[in-house]
């Protein structure tokens, strides 16, 4: 288990496990009682604040743009 990798949610590079956190957060969704978890970089600035922002459920907006 010393060679344990993760992919980051953020830049997408394969990162050794003690390099990898992961952000628990709401889904954001109204009425609805879950989570998603962020893994994320935790020795890269760019990664642990993108984490903050980044979540799998996509806005209507977001769907709109990536079907024209």
């Amino acid at each position: 288990m010393d060679n344990l990798t993760w992919t980051c949610h953020i830049c997408q590079q394969e990162r050794p496990d003690d390099k990898i956190s992961v952000l628990t957060k709401s889904l954001g969704i109204p009425g609805v009682d879950a989570v998603q978890n962020i893994r994320y970089c935790n020795d890269r600035q760019e990664c642990i604040d993108g984490a903050k922002d980044s979540s799998f459920i996509k806005s209507k907006g977001e769907l709109d743009d990536t079907r024209r």
